[in-house]
């Protein structure tokens, strides 16, 4: 009893049979031997019930942010996609500074853009590729190309080798069919440029009046196609809409909703952006393009601003 009137407890410091902490240890250990083998279930984990209520709570939660992370995943690849394109405009800018400020040749000098800028760019192969479009070509069923398509791989899957490219390339790029100095007579195996659609070729970098008004390449089914305002629209999200007057698919192919709202394109002056599904027939893709014109667009379609 303490001078208090109060009630202390003395542990001793032995090791006696009652006292000190060896005592009060060792009853412990007893008692927790005992409960367990009093209540084996307490050796178990999850119940199932337990279990399925932590699966349902993982699966909503994933269920919640999937959509969010899809989306920040395609944000990035978008970002990606426009680096990509602004080193391509670095490396036009390094042909014409060497060409006296000419565009490649094209389709009729025997090369296209993925062999004429080999010099430049060292074949690295990536740089063909938008991030959202690596489906190559020959492993797709039937070869029929849509949005996230890569044309390509040239020589695989009885895909040829055009006498424009080389054995193994690809990409998913296109470029601006206009934006080239073609020969007027073709080099053997090729074509020539009727007199008509001659003026219909930007050239020269030099005598570009509005550069920044100009898409030089971008996101496309093919390597490049010849645009023409009359072009129609195409029937189907990610299908062709046919020839045009220049037996070119011409707008169709370049109408792919890969970013969300449309591709991203390159334009003469070096920028780099989005461009809308609609905005697309209201680019200067050739100097006589035509933008009054009007169009009636598939049900596909009516959902995208217009311009």
């Amino acid at each position: 009893m303490a001078a208090g009137g109060g009630v202390s407890l003395i542990v001793g410091k032995g090791k006696g049979r009652h006292g000190g902490p060896f005592f009060l240890n060792e009853n412990i250990k007893r008692m927790g031997k005992k409960m367990t083998a009093e209540n084996p279930e307490k050796r178990q984990g999850f119940t199932l019930i337990e279990l399925l209520v932590v699966i349902a709570i993982v699966s909503l939660l994933l269920a919640i942010l999937m959509p969010s992370l899809r989306k920040a995943k395609e944000q990035s690849q978008a970002v990606v996609c426009l680096s990509t394109l602004k080193q391509w405009g670095i490396l036009y800018s390094l042909y014409a500074q060497d060409y006296d400020s000419s565009l490649p040749v094209g389709w009729n000098g025997g090369k296209m853009w993925m062999t004429d800028l080999l010099a430049y760019y060292q074949n690295v192969d990536e740089l063909r590729v938008c991030p959202r479009a690596k489906r190559f070509l020959d492993t797709v069923p039937g070869q029929v190309p849509d949005e996230f398509t890569a044309w390509g791989r040239y020589g695989y899957n009885g895909i040829a080798v055009p006498y424009w490219g080389e054995y193994g390339q690809y990409g998913s790029y296109s470029v601006n069919g206009w934006a080239h100095n073609p020969l007027d007579v073709g080099v053997p195996g090729t074509y020539n440029i009727a007199p008509a659609w001659r003026d219909y070729y930007w050239r020269k970098i030099s005598q570009l009046r509005v550069p920044s008004a100009v898409p030089l390449m971008g996101g496309g089914m093919w390597e490049g196609a010849n645009a023409l305002d009359t072009d129609a629209p195409p029937p189907a999200r990610g299908a062709e809409a046919g020839k045009n007057a220049y037996n070119s698919g011409g707008l169709s192919t370049y109408c792919l909703d890969r970013h969300r709202g449309g591709p991203n394109w390159l334009f003469v002056d070096g920028q780099a952006r989005k461009v809308g599904m609609k905005e697309l027939w209201r680019l200067k893709w050739h100097p006589k393009w035509d933008n009054s014109r009007t169009h009636s667009w598939p049900e596909w379609m009516q959902g995208y601003p217009d311009y």
